[in-house]
């Protein structure tokens, strides 16, 4: 297929569960997002520039109108848009190093952070402070179409969680074969799963058949 239908194209895989990655802030959800999230299979579900798009668009963080002009802009300058996406790919790994270490009560790798600080600062020239519900946010400029700008609204999301207290609350599943992310917001902090109507269920129904099985091995 030609390349100018990449978007569209993107648009229309089969991406099953691609797109539900709630983890509670755009950045988990960009961690969630990452090969192999769920049992380490090797897939890559962003593998070209329409993904990220589609994927960016999916999640709120680009409109219709100026997903497809990024989309112009990338078709404009492919080897453009393939650095891109291996910058992409890159921050989610970041991403995942420094919240994973967070989970485990330790100081992310300073490199990591390095990297996220080169992020923010190359996205802050294509952002502006917008007035949203009685306060100010820092959000993308949606006037913006070099796709370099593509990367801000991770980043912002992910220094926004970096320094609120909401950083405590960040857990990974209790699905060991599960590496989704997320924010539990819980009263009494108890979530362990990343959703139960996948893991949490079949953690439960596991465990149920482990117990059937011991009790019959006993009575027999």
């Amino acid at each position: 297929m030609p390349a100018a239908n990449a978007l569209q194209r993107a648009r229309t895989k089969p991406y099953g569960e691609t797109f539900r990655c709630p983890g509670g802030a755009l950045c988990l959800d960009f961690c969630n997002s990452g090969q192999g999230a769920r049992n380490r299979n090797g897939v890559e579900w962003l593998a070209d520039c329409g993904d990220l798009l589609v994927w960016l668009e999916a999640a709120g963080a680009l409109g219709a109108a100026q997903a497809k002009r990024f989309d112009e802009a990338a078709r404009a300058a492919p080897a453009r848009a393939g650095a891109l996406l291996a910058r992409a790919i890159e921050l989610r790994e970041t991403l995942r190093q420094v919240f994973e270490a967070r989970v485990r009560g330790e100081t992310p790798p300073r490199e990591a952070l390095a990297r996220l600080e080169s992020e923010h600062a190359r996205g802050a020239a294509f952002a502006r402070l917008a007035w949203r519900h009685g306060r100010g946010v820092w959000e993308l400029d949606p006037s913006v179409t070099d796709p370099d700008a593509l990367l801000q609204p991770i980043v912002q999301s992910a220094f926004e969680l970096l320094t609120s207290e909401a950083l405590a609350r960040v857990r990974r599943c209790g699905n060991p074969t599960c590496y989704w992310l997320f924010i539990d917001e819980t009263r009494n902090r108890s979530r362990r799963w990343c959703e139960m109507a996948s893991c949490g269920n079949v953690l439960k129904v596991r465990r149920h058949r482990e117990r059937a099985r011991a009790a019959g091995a006993r009575g027999g």
